[in-house]
């Protein structure tokens, strides 16, 4: 591998047992890092295997609400290992009900339900040292089968309804968004930039449930022909609104990532999901 000039040039992954996993691996791999992977047992200082002051990026808050007291204990292991710098990939439920039209990293967090407690659990584990990024990331909506694409399509093959929210908003994250945004921040950190912040992303674009798989039946039909069939029904009574729209220009003015439109690559996304899914039937 020739020298990208990184410093340092390793990257310790902790991964989230979902599709951002290997994503992550193979955009780090491409921009030239090397890349270790790591699970919760290996997080000892006695005997911690990465490559002497690696960057971490930490994805386990991503791994669903079944993963999450593994990822409470990754995050309370971490402090005190002898790494550069630690981007902690976390999320927008942190927040609780926000009147403002955007929020941005000054909002206090204050999380409604327990999953947002436990994202926010995760930060606080790794808040007192001045070598921790946070990554606080809109409404992730390919990372597994049960996210939003993956609910919708599924749906879609076997002919049922979709029922979707057209009530609340959010500016969605895919993963082929989040591994661009993530890699960005990693070169950065190893080139010298700062190695502590809290930012967001999301995309630039916000939407509904129900915008987003309207979005989706349009892809399925053009791989399909226009007589594909597909049933979008408006979930009634409507949910209260729980709409949470991240302001990102930290982001840009600190490290220069843009946002881009969650439209951008979804066909491409779309193929990748029919492709997992159809194999996957028995």
């Amino acid at each position: 591998m020739h020298h990208t000039g990184y410093q340092p040039d390793t990257v310790a992954l902790i991964g989230a047992g979902n599709a951002i996993d290997s994503a992550l691996q193979k955009g780090l791999q491409k921009v030239g890092f090397r890349v270790q992977l790591l699970n919760r047992e290996q997080l000892q200082a006695d005997h911690f295997p990465a490559r002497s002051g690696a960057i971490v990026i930490n994805a386990a808050s991503c791994g669903g609400g079944a993963r999450m007291d593994e990822a409470r204990a990754v995050c309370e292991a971490l402090p005190g290992l002898p790494y550069t710098a630690l981007l902690h990939l976390s999320s927008y439920g942190v927040y609780g009900r926000s009147r403002r039209k955007k929020i941005d990293e000054d909002e206090e967090p204050s999380p409604t339900t327990g999953r947002g407690r436990d994202w926010l659990a995760c930060e606080e584990a790794l808040s007192a040292a001045d070598n921790v990024s946070i990554l606080r990331l809109g409404w992730q909506v390919d990372r597994s089968e049960d996210a939003l694409l993956g609910r919708i399509l599924r749906s879609l093959l076997d002919g049922k309804p979709v029922i979707l929210d057209d009530n609340s908003k959010g500016n969605p994250v895919t993963v082929s968004d989040l591994v661009r945004v993530t890699v960005a921040i990693a070169q950065q950190l190893a080139s010298g930039g700062p190695r502590s912040g809290l930012y967001h992303y999301g995309s630039a674009d916000s939407c509904t449930a129900m915008a987003f798989g309207s979005e989706v039946v349009d892809r399925v039909r053009s791989l399909y022909g226009e007589d594909f069939a597909a049933e979008l029904t408006t979930l009634l009574p409507a949910e209260e609104d729980r709409t949470f729209v991240l302001e990102c220009e930290r982001l840009r003015d600190v490290f220069g990532i843009q946002q881009r439109s969650w439209r951008q690559g979804l066909t491409r996304q779309v193929e990748l999901w029919l492709e997992r899914l159809q194999k996957a039937e028995p």
